[in-house]
Parts: C-alpha cells; structure tokens; sequence
C-alpha cells in the first residue's frame, strides 16, 4: 500500500505509467479473496490498472521436489512477474520489501550456516528489471507513513503464526535483538550491503582464477586439476559452485554438503575414476577432472518445449569457453585476445572485441527483458531501449527472443551479431581484449 501511494505520487513528476499486480494464491480462503478485493477497490480509488493472477501452488512439494511452500510461492509469484513485464514491455518491477526484511533474511541464512552470499541478503536490484526502493525503510517507518496518510492496508495473518521459521524470527528473535540493540535492523543492513560488496569480488576473483583452468565444451567442462587444487578454498568452493549451476541452471544452487562432497572427489580421485554428484558425473582423466550434467537431465537444442528457453537470470560463461546457445543451436565462443591492435578489416557482425579491464565478472548470456537498456556504439554513448533499438533494424517480433545478449554485472556488453555497447569497445590503448563470437555450430563442430 504504501509503495503504491508513493509511486502514485511520484508519476506525475517522474513520467510513470503505473500497473499493480496482485497474485491470489487462495491459501488463506476468503481472506486471500478480500485481500484481492481490496487491491482492486485501492488500484480503482488510484485510477491504477490492475493485474490480477490466481494461481494454485502446492501445499506439499513432489518427491524431487523439497522445496516449501512459501518457496514454491516465490517461484510462481517472480515467474508471473517476469511474463507480466514482457507483456506491458515494463523498464522496472517494482517490489515492496523494506529493511525488516532483510533483517529477517539474514538471520534466516545465518541460522541455516549460510556463507557470503546468503548473508548478503535481499538484493536492491535484481537482475536489472526488479527493484525495492523500500529496502532501507524500516516496517514502523512504513506504518506511521500510512497512518499518516489515513490509508487503509491488510495485514497477512499467516504472518502471525509460528509456523515457518521467518515468522519465529520475526515474532520471538528480533524482539530480543532489538532489546539488546535498538538499531540491529539498520545494523544487519549495513552487514548485508558490506557482504554483498564482498561477495561481487570475490566473485570476480573467482572468474579470473577460472580462466585459465577451465575449458567448456558439449563433452562437458574440463578443469585443469594441479591449477585447481593450488587456489585457496574459498575461490575452489565458487569455481565448483559456478560449474555446477551452469551445468543445471534451472536447479537450485548448490548447498555446503554438495560442494563438499564434490572438493573431496576433486581432491582423492584417481585416474580414470568417476562418480556422480547431485546429478553432475565426475570423471577423472589425466591432470584434469571432467564434469558433465547427468544425460537424461540435458537439455537439447532441439527440444520444442519450454525447457529450451534459458534461466531467466541467463547462463555464465567462463573466460574461456565456447557454449551452444539452446534457443538457435549456435555456438558463443568467449577467449582472450592481446593488446588491441587497430586494423583496416572491420570487426566482423559476429563478433565483438571488448576491453577485458572494462568488464566486470561473470558474463552471463540470456534472451532480452523488458527495461534492457544499453548505449549502442556509433550513437555517441546515447543510452537506448533494447526493445527500441530491435524496431529501428526492423527485427521481427518473433526472432528478437532468438537473440543471445551477452552481459555483465555492468550492463549489456553485446548484442550477439548485432551491435556492441561502445563502453565496453576494445580501443586504441587497450592492454587485454575479450573476443566474444557468435558462430553457426558447424564452424567449430562442438568438440573444441
């Protein structure tokens, strides 16, 4: 209620175009069905187009599926508001958490034995279309803006029972911390923001120890084993930890126990000797280990149903390595170049030579999202929609999700034979290059 109230008031002066959206999970009875009756009699009072989804998630999770129900929830409610924005083509997603929240969050990850990247907490922004500009407002901050405003709002009674471990945290623990530390939320906060810095390095410190280890190809990922086992621990859980999201980016990340029990294969193996982890084989071969995703879990190019479209968040490409994009079959194939040399031969369409001191780990490649943005090269650093730039060449509607747009935490980098992002341009001076290709899958035959 009162994001939406302040959005309201923002909009004449920031040129918004507001929707709402409400997802009625019909857990609660007829208190969800007042709860959505309410947002619809709100979003009409405010003159604001509503959105409203039903959908039913599971009280209990399958067999091969352990994940909660408030999980499960998430999942369904980010998934329905990543199509939603496609839909209306929306720059932002804008989310209603505040800093209780993350307080929360953090002591749940703590609790759990969480590292660096769980006690990082809630991110402010997410994958560049999600949003939480509340993230640094306490919740008693929020309700006096409401009484304040003598605006009406519901408050979730399931949020009341000690029945899930947020809300014990919330109820029992937090009281006490506050007793103890009147600012503990700002506290836990702050510790979630330092973290999260910490955690985008050593990130990147991961990657660059990555690139000269590791090799990718459709027979799996190689990784030079004497290199790997000479880094310190942290970056050998992370490199590990990449691989194997990569390997199964629809999954889960994996836990402590899985990264463990994988080191300890890396580190006794024997040549020759193979196991399988959570889905992934590990093969031991002469100074190198083998990782390859489980067969009957692969994912096809050729497959004609949703499993073909990439991870939302998009999948990590290690420098090197060479990967086949699911959507068309091609082949993105990321190296190391030397110095820029300038040349009278144009770079070709498909490819794109970077500045590697410009760019920021890891590189990820998905499809376009709404709110993609980047300054294409030639326009004078002129900062440009995605969607816009795909009318001006005149790309189908159909072909433009075909794309693979290849990213880093910094923003767009390229889109794959199409145009580059001129801040990221190798240039006159430059020291280290990245060559980014995009080939067709008979040019290199997926065995390099």
């Amino acid at each position: 209620m009162a994001l939406l109230s302040v959005l309201k008031e923002l909009a004449p002066a920031w040129r918004l175009t507001l929707y709402a959206a409400h997802i009625n999970y019909g857990l609660r009875g007829e208190e969800s069905e007042e709860d959505a009756r309410f947002v619809a009699r709100l979003c009409d009072r405010f003159g604001i187009t509503l959105h409203c989804e039903r959908v039913t998630v599971a009280r209990k999770g399958s067999v091969r599926d352990r994940s909660s129900l408030q999980e499960r929830a998430r999942e369904a409610r980010y998934r329905i508001l990543t199509e939603l924005g496609r839909t209306l083509t929306a720059d932002r997603i804008v989310l209603g958490h505040q800093a209780d929240d993350q307080a929360e969050t953090v002591l749940m990850w703590m609790l759990r034995g969480a590292g660096i990247a769980g006690l990082a907490g809630i991110p402010p922004i997410r994958e560049s279309l999600f949003i939480r500009p509340l993230l640094g407002i306490s919740r008693e901050a929020v309700m006096e803006y409401l009484w304040s405003r003598e605006l009406p709002f519901r408050l979730d009674s399931s949020n009341a029972k000690p029945l899930y471990l947020r809300n014990r945290i919330r109820h029992e623990l937090l009281p006490v911390m506050k007793r103890l530390n009147p600012s503990i939320v700002e506290g836990l906060a702050r510790q979630a923001d330092i973290l999260r810095e910490d955690d985008v390095y050593l990130h990147r410190l991961a990657y660059d120890a990555m690139a000269p280890l590791v090799h990718t190809s459709d027979q799996g990922v190689m990784v030079d084993r004497t290199g790997f086992l000479a880094l310190p621990l942290t970056l050998q859980r992370r490199i590990l930890r990449i691989l194997l999201q990569d390997l199964h980016p629809r999954r889960k990340g994996p836990g402590y126990r899985t990264i463990a029990s994988l080191l300890e294969t890396v580190f006794e193996g024997r040549t020759g000797s193979s196991t399988t982890i959570q889905g992934v084989l590990v093969t031991h071969e002469y100074g190198t280990v083998r990782l390859q995703a489980d067969p009957s879990a692969r994912v096809t190019a050729n497959a004609a149903d949703d499993a073909t479209v990439p991870a939302p968040n998009g999948l990590t490409l290690p420098v090197p390595s060479l990967l086949r994009w699911p959507l068309t079959g091609q082949l993105i194939r990321v190296s190391l170049g030397p110095r820029f040399l300038p040349s009278s031969r144009a770079i070709p369409r498909n490819q794109a030579c970077l500045d590697l001191d410009l760019v920021s780990m890891p590189l990820k490649v998905r499809s376009w999202q709404p709110g993609d943005v980047f300054q294409p090269a030639g326009m004078g650093g002129r900062t440009k929609k995605l969607q816009d730039y795909f009318s001006d060449i005149k790309l189908p509607r159909h072909a433009r999700a075909l794309v693979p747009i290849i990213l880093a935490p910094d923003g767009i980098l390229w889109v794959a034979g199409h145009r580059i992002d001129h801040r990221f341009c190798a240039r006159l001076g430059t020291q280290r290059t990245l060559l980014l290709e995009l080939l067709e899958s008979t040019s290199e035959g997926g065995t390099d």
